[in-house]
């Protein structure tokens, strides 16, 4: 009995003993992690105390300070107040929310003047083309929106018949009308549209004015591919439609009407021949077979 309480003594020992490494370890480890996150490094970054309008000029009480992971701060990220405000404060170019982190890309340069021009980038120009219910997209073409233009003319055509081909493609709307903001999403019917273009493609649109119908096609907010440009004329208008199939000829099957046939029975013995119209036939017994 001893002996067997001895072994049960040891037993209980050596799993208390392990038991016991076991969970030093797990505090070890737990207590290592928390000492590297709490060693972890931070920066501090400035980030929109409220959400801020496009438009809207920043001023100390829109911008707060804020620590955040250095390893993890984004490219052009703002940490001193003054750098960012500056004698004159930048203008919001793009909606910012709260707590978001101020981007070059979103704010006018320092003492840019408010309205329009601020949302101009450097080497482009703002231009200003007709447009009416049809041409406009029916008022869904709004500022921070992107178009195609297309041409409508006879330029080029020696038959003198109009042809519409691809001008501009994946062009900036930077107003409608004296409307900028691009915090408005009701569609507007308006008559007037600004484009942001290159100095070449404001001369361009400018004389595409002249001699011929331009239209705004509308973008899908992330599409910025640039396709192949192609010429539509009254030619193309008559071939069929992509994708559908080519026209096939149907062939009718033509019934004959069949040949009259007679049986001739002589005694035991039964033939059949057939009988070209007005043949005369035999005395013989003779049934009609088919018309």
């Amino acid at each position: 009995m001893q002996k067997k309480a001895l072994l049960l003594l040891l037993i209980a020992l050596i799993i208390g003993s392990l038991v016991t490494i076991l969970v030093r370890n797990l505090l070890t480890r737990e207590v290592q992690e928390r000492g590297q996150e709490s060693a972890m490094k931070t920066t501090k970054v400035l980030v929109a105390a409220a959400d801020l309008k496009t438009g809207m000029r920043l001023d100390k009480l829109t911008v707060k300070q804020v620590d955040w992971p250095a390893g993890n701060l984004p490219e052009g990220a703002y940490s001193n107040v003054d750098a960012l405000l500056g004698e004159t404060p930048p203008i919001v170019l793009k909606k910012i929310n709260k707590n978001e982190i101020f981007l070059p890309y979103k704010l006018s340069p320092q003492g840019a003047r408010g309205g329009l021009p601020a949302k101009i980038s450097e080497d482009r120009r703002a231009i200003t083309i007709k447009v009416d219910e049809i041409s406009g997209v029916a008022g869904f073409v709004l500022p921070g929106t992107f178009v195609d233009v297309l041409l409508t003319s006879t330029i080029g055509q020696r038959d003198k018949q109009k042809a519409s081909r691809t001008l501009l493609q994946n062009i900036h709307v930077l107003g409608v009308d004296q409307l900028s903001s691009e915090d408005v999403d009701d569609p507007k019917v308006v008559n007037a549209v600004t484009l942001e273009v290159t100095p070449r493609d404001g001369k361009k649109l400018a004389l595409a004015q002249e001699v011929g119908e331009l239209t705004l096609l509308l973008r899908n907010e992330i599409d910025a591919s640039i396709l192949v440009k192609d010429l539509v004329t009254t030619k193309t208008l008559q071939e069929p439609p992509l994708g559908t199939p080519k026209k096939v000829k149907v062939y009718k099957r033509i019934r004959r009407a069949p040949t009259p046939t007679v049986e001739i029975i002589r005694g035991l013995d039964v033939e059949k021949q057939k009988v070209k119209k007005g043949e005369p036939l035999s005395d013989a017994t003779i049934k009609k077979e088919g018309k």
